[in-house]
């Protein structure tokens, strides 16, 4: 669930470090719910879509940029600079535009999600009623 989290958030800033990105649902038995192929299609570069949701590819900090799931990777120590820095320059856009010109970029990808939601809510009730 921390990997969708990660993909639906505006601007991801991660550290370097010795952990990996990955959507695991597939590496520990679980079916990749719908909603998450979709969120994962939006984020992820398709290079890298198929082998992140069907095989549960992992990625190193440094290679999550070129993936998808990173925006920037800052060292450790830099990560409050990095962040309220980014946080002030997003801070001076017009919040009623930035808001907006979302809006109307991501709904596509929104009425796709909110269909695979109901398509999750749909299995959930077949499989387990």
């Amino acid at each position: 669930m921390g990997a969708f989290l990660l993909l639906a958030t505006d601007y991801r800033l991660g550290v370097a470090g010795p952990y990996r990105v990955v959507a695991n649902e597939v590496a520990i038995g679980i079916t990749m719910p719908h909603f998450g192929v979709e969120i994962c299609r939006q984020r992820l570069a398709s290079a890298h879509f198929q082998r992140a949701v069907i095989q549960s590819e992992s990625c190193a900090p440094a290679d999550a940029i070129a993936a998808g799931w990173l925006d920037r990777v800052v060292p450790a120590a830099d990560l409050e600079t990095a962040a309220r820095a980014k946080a002030a320059e997003l801070a001076k856009l017009d919040a009623g535009a930035y808001a907006a010109t979302k809006l109307r970029a991501r709904a596509s990808a929104l009425r796709t999600i909110q269909e695979a939601i109901a398509r999750d809510e749909d299995d959930r009730r077949t499989l387990f009623c």
